[in-house]
């Protein structure tokens, strides 16, 4: 691979920057690119980097330098955005990355590269200035660096592979993405490719699950850029790969909070309406009935007051996972706020076969509710009363089916409790 093209291809600006032993900084290496995006010739800083450093913006400059020198006496990577002040005036935001060490003599080595911070998921690599130096700047990066074909064949993988994945780096590898990808998201890849290969146009982050070698999946987010030989060929892409796994996780779990209640693990009210909304809409052009089950605890409320809330919570939690058994895999059930619970059943030809699914749910219920529970070495007893309404007969919008089913729960809570009624059936 021609490391020296490969380099000057990759946005941004790479850099080895050296703090001799008498204090002065300069660059043994500064790709070409500076002139375009800081406004600086290379050739004079590779003697002297100091007007460089002094264009670092006034309340930025000693943070940076001084962070960075630490980071290479600890031998740390260092990351640090700071702001920058053109020859021009221009003001920009700089995102730096860098690899430092301490020579045998005394000298600081920062190895890395800068990127705007406006073009953040831009690709970010590490380079060298040689062929040793480019490999090691790419070797060394926090993130996987890759090269592929239009085929999706993969020519290079960096070494951190075995840090991240735990495999063995290959450096000709030869092997279709297909191979590491989850096949879910292959087809998603493919296009990815593609994409980039028809025009280079910037395309957004593309996430997917790669297999660990234990057998996991992990999360990663990909950018990718062509590179194109002297001739204007289509020769490779070069990407670079970031475990997001953490963060997928965190979204899935803000996801599940936005569409669930935290206690219980039911749905939530808000995300049980549009899911109801949305089956009331299938039903009425498919000319289908459902069924609307609207539970109250019976009891419920001495339970709190006499044991506690937290006792009562647990109940809550019991008396979620006994209604879930009661139900059939199509069907639906939300906390609807306290100790009231809804369920949707659906999908049924006629008012008739809605209502014995909904009389048979109920029955369930009010069996498995009605045995005792086993909390904290309590013995606690509850029942529930239940009100069923049904579409098309009580109502063609979620507010006018949920509030007929509570008024039919109330006439079930004056009949003595333990009770299911089922909404009167009214003529269209």
């Amino acid at each position: 691979m021609d490391w020296q093209h490969f380099v000057q291809q990759l946005p941004g600006i790479a850099y080895q920057l050296i703090r001799e032993p008498n204090g002065r900084f300069r660059f043994t290496f500064l790709s070409d690119s500076a002139v375009d995006l800081l406004g600086f010739e290379s050739a004079p800083l590779l003697k002297d980097a100091e007007p460089l450093l002094n264009a670092i913006h006034p309340d930025d400059v000693e943070n940076v330098i001084s962070s960075s020198i630490l980071a290479a006496e600890q031998g740390l990577e260092w990351h640090y955005p700071f702001r920058f002040i053109r020859p021009d005036g221009t003001l920009l935001w700089l995102d730096a990355h860098d690899s430092g060490r301490v020579r045998d003599d005394g000298t600081l080595e920062w190895s890395g590269y800068i990127v705007e911070a406006t073009h953040r998921r831009q690709l970010e690599v590490e380079l060298r200035s040689s062929e040793k130096r480019f490999r090691s700047l790419v070797e060394h990066a926090n993130d996987i660096i890759f090269t592929l074909d239009r085929n999706g064949i993969i020519d290079y993988l960096s070494p951190n592979l075995e840090r991240h994945l735990g495999y063995q780096p290959n450096g000709n590898l030869q092997q279709s993405f297909e191979q590491f990808v989850h096949p879910e998201d292959v087809s998603a890849c493919h296009a990815f490719i593609q994409a980039l290969f028809s025009d280079g146009s910037p395309i957004s982050d593309i996430e997917f699950r790669v297999r660990h070698q234990n057998g996991d999946w992990r999360w990663y987010a990909c950018r990718a850029s062509r590179i194109d030989d002297q001739d204007g060929q289509h020769q490779y892409l070069l990407g670079i790969a970031r475990d997001i796994t953490e963060q997928r996780v965190q979204r899935e779990k803000l996801a599940r909070m936005a569409r669930h209640d935290m206690l219980t693990q039911l749905l939530n009210r808000n995300h049980f309406d549009e899911h109801l909304a949305r089956v009331l809409q299938h039903c009425a052009a498919q000319q289908r009935c459902l069924a609307i089950l609207f539970v109250d605890l019976d009891h419920f409320k001495p339970v709190n007051d006499e044991h506690g809330h937290s006792i009562g919570d647990q109940m809550l939690v019991h008396v979620a996972r006994r209604l879930k058994s009661c139900l059939r895999d199509t069907d639906l059930a939300c906390r609807n706020g306290g100790d009231e619970f809804l369920v949707l059943a659906h999908d049924f030809t006629d008012l008739a076969q809605a209502e014995e699914v909904a009389q048979t749910i109920a029955a369930r219920l009010h069996d498995e509710l009605e045995k005792p529970f086993a909390i904290e070495n309590k013995q606690l007893q509850i029942s529930a009363s239940i009100g069923i309404a049904l579409y098309p007969a009580h109502g063609a919008t979620v507010d006018e089916l949920v509030n007929c089913a509570d008024t039919a729960m109330y006439q079930a809570k004056n009949a003595g409790r333990k009770q299911t009624i089922s909404a009167q059936l009214k003529s269209k």
